[in-house]
């Protein structure tokens, strides 16, 4: 694990998804800086696949980004496919529907657990669908699939607070933000998550 400035995010993130296939990030401003990259990316010419499960996704930070690299605002705004997901049954549904080879470039999901913290879901249904969808992006991206994942909320009740802590312990790369000046980098590359560990994982709790 390293302490790094904060002001080196953007650039880690871009490495690390270079790099692997699975990056987690962690922290109240998370959220935005899985826009930032998918708004980089767009103005870079590439497409995005952006899966929204915190209701977050802005286009006009899209377009204010585009505007300051002098970039075409429509052109970048087309780029990035987005799909929103407004219950953990949605999200787990739309994170199914991927498929890595009708998929090129990453695919980022903001608010990979936050559907799966709503109070208004069983805690059972809610434990299913979070690891029936952490397992499925696991395959994905052992099918070589890019993926960035961000997570901004924290639960209400702690007894769900494992779903990021093994959410963590799938990916690849983990950089969790600590306040405004510093972020933790880990680098899992020597022990990848299997389906099968992750669903060891899930009976033991």
């Amino acid at each position: 694990m390293r302490t790094l400035p904060i002001s080196s995010v953007p650039q880690a993130v871009r490495t690390s998804l270079s790099l692997s296939r699975m990056t987690a990030i962690c922290g109240e401003q998370a959220w935005m800086l899985g826009l930032q990259v998918a708004s980089q990316m767009a103005c870079e010419d590439q497409r995005v696949l952006y899966l929204c499960g915190d209701n977050r996704f802005n286009p006009y930070i899209v377009a204010k980004l585009a505007k300051v690299q002098q970039k075409n605002q429509e052109e970048a705004l087309e780029r990035i496919l987005v799909a929103r997901a407004f219950t953990a049954f949605q999200l787990d549904e739309l994170i199914h529907r991927l498929n890595p080879e009708q998929t090129s470039g990453v695919a980022i999901i903001s608010g990979i657990c936050t559907a799966f913290f709503d109070e208004d879901v069983v805690d059972n249904d809610a434990a299913r669908l979070f690891y029936r969808s952490l397992w499925r992006l696991t395959e994905l991206s052992r099918a070589g699939l890019i993926l960035l994942l961000t997570q901004s909320e924290m639960p209400r009740r702690t007894g769900r607070s494992y779903f990021l802590t093994d959410l963590c312990r799938a990916s690849n790369v983990v950089m969790r933000l600590k306040g405004e000046h510093t972020f933790t980098l880990e680098d899992h590359h020597h022990q990848i998550a299997t389906p099968g560990a992750i669903l060891n994982a899930e009976e033991d709790r």
